[in-house]
């Protein structure tokens, strides 16, 4: 099989799942990654061969692909701001809208005199506490999440970006037995009720982490409400909280942030003109 017709079976198969240019973009990018072929070389060497072991992954990335599995799963990479990440089936896929909130954070710390503790909790791919470790030095950051495979992945990915990050088991609903002072917690905790799966990318529900995504229907602040009662005793006097929500639950969120009497909240809209971020301070 040449390249050329590798190119016209993406496009026959995956005519009925993907608009053309798409399903070019993912050919080129599988010949990048897997193979180390420059997609140029669709124009310039149509009619060179694929040899026997690389039909065999464009056959099963083909497969993939059909089942509706996500580019950067098949691939094994995301990316993130300048960062290149390992991802896996253990964690959620990082988007636009959580580099804007890694944005916010570091545009309001761009010039410190002093070090700052930060606490990234839910860390998944690592995304968030690898970022700021990486564009803010004097971060001394530390990040939580439940699931042993999790916390594997943010290692490395903090091994491969060179980034010093510190990892540790924790559930975010018990986050009492993590006994520290911090000047910043971010986080980007499962905020989708079960209720608004219908709405949700195919690709989505059946390949990222539903541990990741989903939270109860009667209480999908439960993250949150967790995160906040361990400001109340761990968080620095005007120190603070950055998180991305749900914006279907702003009106909520910000009662339930103003309810403990304790802190200011600051609201801010995502690249989509959606209410996705808040950042809360402890008065």
């Amino acid at each position: 099989m040449t390249y050329l017709e590798g190119r016209s079976l993406f496009r026959k198969e995956l005519k009925p799942l993907f608009e053309v240019k798409e399903i070019d973009f993912y050919f080129k990018t599988i010949l990048k990654s897997f193979f180390k072929i420059d997609p140029t070389a669709i124009a310039l060497d149509p009619h060179h061969d694929f040899n026997k072991s690389q039909e065999d992954k464009l056959g099963k990335a083909l497969e993939h692909f059909l089942s509706e599995k996500p580019l950067q799963y098949i691939i094994g990479k995301s990316y993130f701001r300048d960062l290149t990440l390992e991802v896996n089936k253990s964690v959620l896929i990082p988007r636009p809208e959580t580099e804007e909130l890694v944005s916010w954070v570091l545009e309001d710390h761009n010039e410190l005199s002093q070090n700052l503790t930060v606490l990234d909790c839910g860390t998944g791919s690592g995304c968030i506490a690898i970022a700021l470790a990486k564009e803010q030095t004097k971060f001394e950051v530390f990040a939580v999440d439940i699931d042993p495979a999790v916390l594997e992945v943010g290692i490395q990915n903090a091994f491969e970006n060179n980034a010093q990050v510190k990892f540790i088991k924790q559930d975010i609903l018990n986050l009492e037995s993590l006994d520290m002072k911090v000047n910043i917690i971010v986080s980007n905790p499962p905020y989708i009720p079960p209720s608004e799966q219908i709405e949700m990318k195919p690709n989505v529900l059946k390949h990222e982490p539903h541990l990741a995504l989903f939270v109860p229907e009667e209480d999908p602040l439960i993250y949150y409400r967790s995160i906040l009662e361990y400001g109340m005793s761990h968080l620095v006097k005007k120190g603070l909280i950055y998180f991305e929500i749900n914006p279907r639950f702003l009106t909520e969120m910000k009662n339930l942030i103003l309810s403990y009497g304790m802190y200011t909240v600051e609201e801010q809209k995502d690249i989509f003109d959606k209410m996705r971020m808040l950042k809360v301070q402890k008065k």
